[in-house]
């Protein structure tokens, strides 16, 4: 084409490791590919059950659904996740299902994040949280985990990673839109604490900051951690928006509160 194909704020994130490593692994035989799930395996019988009565049952299951979910699976969704955040779900105005955790991530940016916005993120991140914002317009600003200062040598365990409150403290500015939380962390699996959950929901309050938090592995708890929902403290039921593909909430300030589920 003599205009030009891509569009401009595609500049700079072309790159996708998630391409590279399925490369790379496929190149050599005795190479496994650990950074994505590749089951060998069949799935489990009840779940082909299902689908074979979904394509051969009642006719009125294979249809469109609403554009917000199943609405008997965004029932179920709003009465469970209802009871572990203490709150009221309506499952047809806060519940929201999507084709997968990126395509919630991706609507999230989409939908809260102006041209010039900043967003912070926690450093390491996963790798979508920088090109969707950008995509969006906004600008990245990072801040990183650091060991703990007590830690001698090297940490030796993904809670000894945390965030220093000032420098935290100091990312937060007036143009602050979104802050990213990614708790249990890929790729530390760093699980945080009630305390570092608190001085994030502090912060967020005081500049009026939506959280979009990345709970994806937040059943994947292990070595006597909690998970702890940033969406169950106080005040930020209303500006938090948390998405994962185990079923997740997420809210955001003056709007209604969604549970989304990939």
């Amino acid at each position: 084409m003599a205009k030009r194909l891509q569009a401009r704020r595609l500049d700079g994130i072309d790159c996708n490791p998630w391409v590279e490593f399925v490369k790379l692994a496929s190149e050599e035989a005795d190479v496994v590919n650990l950074g994505q799930g590749f089951p060998d395996f069949s799935p489990p019988e009840f779940a082909l059950e299902a689908f074979q009565h979904a394509v051969s049952g009642d006719f009125m299951l294979n249809q469109y659904t609403k554009a917000f979910g199943y609405p008997p699976l965004t029932k179920i969704l709003a009465s469970f996740f209802g009871k572990l955040l203490g709150q009221e779900i309506d499952p047809l105005k806060n519940v929201l299902v999507t084709v997968g955790a990126y395509g919630a991530l991706f609507t999230a940016f989409q939908a809260l994040v102006d041209e010039g916005d900043e967003v912070i993120i926690i450093e390491p991140f996963f790798d979508c949280y920088e090109p969707m914002t950008l995509m969006a317009g906004g600008r990245p600003v990072f801040v990183p985990l650091k060991p703990s200062p007590t830690q001698k040598g090297e940490p030796d365990s993904s809670s000894n990673w945390q965030l220093d409150p000032t420098e935290l403290a100091s990312k937060f500015t007036s143009r602050t839109k979104a802050f990213i939380l990614n708790t249990p962390n890929n790729p530390l699996g760093k699980v945080f604490s009630r305390e570092e959950l608190e001085l994030v929901a502090s912060l967020c309050r005081q500049y009026d900051v939506v959280c979009i938090t990345d709970e994806v592995y937040q059943w994947l708890v292990f070595d006597g951690f909690q998970h702890i929902s940033i969406a169950s403290l106080p005040g930020m039921w209303e500006r938090t928006l948390t998405i994962g593909s185990a079923g997740k909430t997420f809210s955001v300030t003056g709007w209604k509160r969604f549970q989304v589920l990939d």
